[in-house]
């Protein structure tokens, strides 16, 4: 049965790096994000001061699950909507998916380097 997906309110104060939001059905999505984040007290940074290769974890490869686990579901859609009165959402980052309806195929991937610079 081919379903519908119907909101009556939606309220997203941002979405940024690298997020989605799908209303509706989504065969494949693959979101990704590769970040440094930088903390420094009396910040000051030229272009370019950190760039990725200076860091072994953007590129080594992405662990891979060893196959997908076997689930028996059984689904009974009383409605063929998928029915929301209303969502209020702060905030998505860093490859996230906020997604009403059906999605297949997710292979979401993120990648965040976390630097503090203190003064002594």
């Amino acid at each position: 049965m081919n379903r519908n997906s119907v909101v009556n309110k939606l309220r997203i104060n941002d979405i940024f790096l690298s997020s989605v939001l799908n209303i509706g059905d989504t065969v494949h999505a693959e979101p990704y994000l590769k970040a440094i984040a930088v903390q420094q007290e009396g910040a000051y940074f030229l272009p370019h001061s950190y760039p990725f290769e200076h860091y072994p974890i953007f590129t080594r490869p992405f662990p891979h699950l060893a196959g997908e686990p076997e689930i028996n579901q059984t689904h009974i859609h009383h409605n063929e909507n998928i029915q929301v009165d209303s969502i209020r959402i702060i905030g998505a980052s860093g490859s996230s998916i906020i997604h009403i309806g059906t999605l297949e195929n997710l292979d979401a991937r993120a990648r965040v380097k976390h630097i503090r610079i203190l003064r002594d």
